[in-house]
C-alpha cells in the first residue's frame, strides 16, 4: 500500500511537496501523501491518455453527482440533494466564491482556529473581517458561549473544516448544534469544508453538517472531493452541495463560464475512486492510523516535552513545540537539520511555537524525520547550555 514512498521516487517528483527544497530534504509540510495514487485513479487517467481522449467529458460530468451521493449515504448516512450539486475546480473555488457574492468588505467571517491558512486569506480577502473563535486547547473542542460571543451585526458567515485541519479533530454532534444554532440565530451562511471526512481513524464517526438539521442543511454549503483521501490533488476536482438558496441563486445568476471547467482525466480519476477505491482506501486508512500511533510513541520515547494530542482523522499531526524553547518558528530549526514541516504561525496566532507533521509517508521515513526533529532539538539544547 506505500508503493512509492521511497526517496528516490519522491525526489524525482516535481509536485511542491519534494520539489520545492530538493537536496537532503524530508518534506513533511503540505498535505500531498507520499504513496502512489489508487490504482484505479491511475488507470482511469491511463485510459484517458491511451484514447488520446481529452475531449469535453460530459460522461463523467454527468455521472460524479449521483455517485457522490451514493457515496455518502453508504459512508455517512447522508444522501444529498443532487439537484444541489455543482462542480469545481478544488474546495477552495466554492469557498471564494460564496464568501466574495454573500459578503460585503466590512462583514465578518467566522474561523475555528488555529485553521487552514488558506481560510484565513479567504475571510480576509477584499475587505472582510476574520473573527477568531479559539478551540479550547485541551481536547480542541468548540465552546458554544465562546462562538456566540465571537459574533457581532456584521457578521455574515462560518467558515468550517471538520474533520479539522491541523488539529485533526472530528467535532461531534453537539459541537455541529451549537454552529447551527448560532448560524440560525444570526442568519449566517454556513461553509462546511469536509474534504477530509474519509480518512477517519477507527472509533471515529464524522457527521456531515447538513446531517444536523433541516435548519442547518439550508444555510450551509458543504464542500469535498476524492483529493486527499484518494492522492489527487493535482487534478483539481471538488464537489459542493449548495443548501443554502441565496448562494445556490448567486451561483446560478453568473456567466455560465464564471465558474470554470474541470478537466477529463481529473474528473476520470474522481469518478473512479468513488466507484472503485473502496478496498484500496481502508488499506490507506490503516497504515495512517498505525503512523500516528508510531509518531505519538516516539514523541512520548524520545521529545516527550512536545504536546501532542491524537487526531481523530486526517494523516496531520499538530505538535506544540512551545515546551522546547525553540521560540515562535521552530521549524526554521528543523530545516536546518533536513525537515521540512509545516509551520504553526502559518494558521493563525495561536499557531506560534507549533509545527505541523504530515505522517502520509512510509514507517521509514517517518522515523528519519523524526530522527532528525531530535537531532535538532538536542543540538539547540547543547548550545543553550554552552
Amino acid at each position: 500500500m506505500t508503493d512509492g514512498a521511497d526517496l528516490d521516487r519522491l525526489r524525482s517528483l516535481r509536485g511542491i511537496k519534494w520539489a520545492r527544497d530538493g537536496g537532503d530534504m524530508l518534506a513533511a509540510w503540505v498535505a500531498d501523501m507520499d504513496f502512489l495514487p489508487a490504482p484505479v485513479a491511475i488507470e482511469a487517467v491511463r485510459g484517458v491518455a491511451e484514447r488520446g481522449d481529452f475531449g469535453y467529458s460530459r460522461h463523467a460530468v454527468s455521472r460524479i453527482p449521483e455517485v457522490w451521493a451514493d457515496w455518502q449515504e453508504r459512508h455517512h448516512g447522508w444522501r444529498p440533494d443532487v439537484g444541489r450539486l455543482r462542480l469545481f475546480a478544488d474546495v477552495l473555488h466554492p469557498i471564494d466564491l460564496a464568501l466574495w457574492l454573500h459578503t460585503e468588505p466590512g462583514d465578518g467571517i467566522v474561523l475555528l482556529t488555529p485553521i487552514y491558512p488558506p481560510f484565513i486569506h479567504a475571510a480576509e480577502h477584499g475587505g472582510r473581517r476574520l473573527i477568531d473563535c479559539r478551540l479550547d486547547l485541551d481536547g480542541w473542542r468548540l465552546d458554544a458561549e465562546r462562538l456566540e460571543a465571537c459574533i457581532d451585526d456584521r457578521t455574515r458567515a462560518i467558515l468550517t473544516c471538520n474533520p479539522h485541519n491541523p488539529t485533526g479533530r472530528v467535532f461531534d454532534r453537539s459541537e455541529l448544534e451549537a454552529i447551527a444554532e448560532v448560524a440560525e440565530r444570526h442568519d449566517l451562511l454556513i461553509l462546511s469544508d469536509e474534504i477530509w471526512a474519509d480518512l477517519l481513524h477507527p472509533g471515529t464517526k464524522h457527521l456531515p453538517m447538513a446531517l444536523v438539521s433541516p435548519e442547518a442543511a439550508a444555510r450551509t454549503v458543504t464542500i469535498s472531493a476524492a483529493s486527499k483521501s484518494f492522492n489527487l490533488a493535482g487534478l483539481r476536482t471538488a464537489i459542493a452541495h449548495v443548501g443554502h438558496q441565496g448562494v445556490a441563486d448567486a451561483f446560478d445568476a453568473m456567466p455560465s463560464h464564471a465558474l470554470g471547467g474541470l478537466s477529463t482525466p481529473g474528473l476520470e480519476a474522481t469518478l473512479a475512486c468513488w466507484t472503485e477505491g473502496e478496498p484500496w482506501l481502508a488499506e490507506v486508512r490503516q497504515h495512517l492510523t498505525a503512523q500516528r500511533d508510531h509518531l505519538a510513541r516516539r514523541l512520548a520515547r524520545d521529545l516527550p516535552a512536545v504536546g501532542f494530542q491524537l487526531p481523530e482523522a486526517t494523516y496531520l499531526n499538530w505538535l506544540d513545540c512551545n515546551p522546547l524553547g525553540l521560540g515562535s518558528e521552530p521549524t526554521a530549526l528543523f530545516r536546518e537539520h533536513g525537515v521540512a514541516l509545516s509551520p504553526g504561525s502559518d494558521f493563525g496566532s495561536h499557531g506560534l511555537g507549533w509545527v505541523r507533521l504530515n505522517v502520509a509517508t512510509s514507517r521509514e521515513i517517518l522515523d528519519q524525520i523524526i530522527d532528525r526533529m531530535v537531532a535538532a532539538v538536542a543540538s539547540a539544547t547543547r548550545a543553550a547550555t554552552t
